[in-house]
């Protein structure tokens, strides 16, 4: 894995860090600045568009010069075409890890929300 486009290392890295923010916004009941709520709702999923591209590249299976765009464009139906054309089989389980890594601020926003909820919930118990 000498090839940085096919580590999903700094992937993992940056949805994370999406999630985690998005995660104390929704936990603390605050709307983030235009430009924060870019990142967290479409940062992941150019970041995955951006991943498919250079996988794309290293394993030669996309020859075209806008790929990135192309995927992002159109990811909830190339990534598992994508997946299952590069890896077979096992490239379900690839699609499904990149699908949830595609929406992970959105789903952090809810899971702050749906913890703050609880809390309150608790506390008022």
């Amino acid at each position: 894995m000498s090839d940085p486009g096919a580590s999903l290392s700094r992937l993992h890295l940056f949805c994370a860090a999406c999630a985690i923010f998005a995660t104390g916004y929704g936990l603390a009941d605050l709307e983030p600045s235009p430009a924060m709520s870019t990142v967290l709702w479409v940062g992941p999923s150019v970041a995955v568009a951006s991943w498919l591209a250079a996988d794309g590249r290293r394993t030669r299976a996309v020859a075209a010069y806008d790929a990135e765009l192309f995927f992002y464009l159109t990811w909830p139906v190339t990534i598992p075409w994508y997946a299952v054309h590069t890896r077979g089989r096992a490239g379900w389980s690839l699609a499904a890890q990149l699908y949830v890594l595609a929406v992970v601020g959105m789903l952090g926003f809810a899971w702050g929300a749906l913890l703050r909820w609880s809390i309150g919930r608790l506390a008022g118990a």
